[in-house]
C-alpha cells in the first residue's frame, strides 16, 4: 500500500464561464489542514514524543543525556492498523528521503540500528512536513511541524 500525499491541482481557467471559475477554485483550494501535533510526555525519565491517526502510531523516545548508560538507547516504537507484526519499516519523506529500520516486538532500538538510517529517520523528523510509515502492508501518513530540538542521536 502507498503512502497518501495530497497532491494539488491545476485547473486552466480560461475555459471556463467566471462561475464555473469561483466554483473551481472554492471546491480546489478547499478548508486548510491542520497539522498532525507531537504528543510530549517523559516515561522512566526519558522524553517521548507521539503521533497517533486511527489505530497506528510512531512514539520516538530518546536518551540524549545517556540516562540509561553510555551507548546510545533511543527508540522508535511502530503500531499499523493493519500490518501487527511488521518486521521492516521505512520511513518516507515526501520529498523522496528514506530510512529503513528493522522492527522486533514493534520496535527499533537505536544501538541495534544502522546508524545512517537512524539518523536519516531523524533528520526526517526533525524537518517536519510530510512523511509516510511504510511497512510491506500497511502504512501511516502524517504532516507534522519541524522538531528542531529533536534530540536523538
Amino acid at each position: 500500500m502507498s503512502p497518501r500525499f495530497v497532491r494539488k491541482v491545476s485547473l486552466s481557467m480560461h475555459a471556463l464561464s467566471p462561475a464555473l471559475c469561483a466554483l473551481a477554485l472554492i471546491s480546489v483550494s478547499g478548508p486548510a489542514l491542520a497539522l498532525d501535533s507531537w504528543t510530549a510526555t517523559t516515561e522512566r525519565g526519558l522524553p517521548v514524543l507521539s503521533l497517533t491517526q486511527g489505530e497506528g502510531s510512531v512514539r520516538i523516545v530518546c536518551d540524549p543525556d545517556r540516562v540509561f548508560g553510555p551507548t546510545p538507547n533511543g527508540a522508535v516504537i511502530v503500531a499499523l492498523p493493519r500490518d501487527k507484526a511488521p518486521t521492516t519499516v521505512v520511513f518516507l519523506a515526501k520529498s523522496g528521503e528514506q530510512a529503513r529500520l528493522a522492527i522486533v516486538n514493534g520496535a527499533a532500538a537505536q544501538a541495534k540500528a544502522d546508524a545512517a538510517e537512524w539518523a536519516s529517520m531523524i533528520e526526517i523528523l526533525r524537518r517536519g512536513g510530510e512523511f509516510a510509515v511504510v511497512s510491506s502492508q500497511d502504512s501511516l501518513s502524517f504532516e507534522t511541524a519541524p522538531l528542531p530540538d529533536l534530540a536523538c542521536e
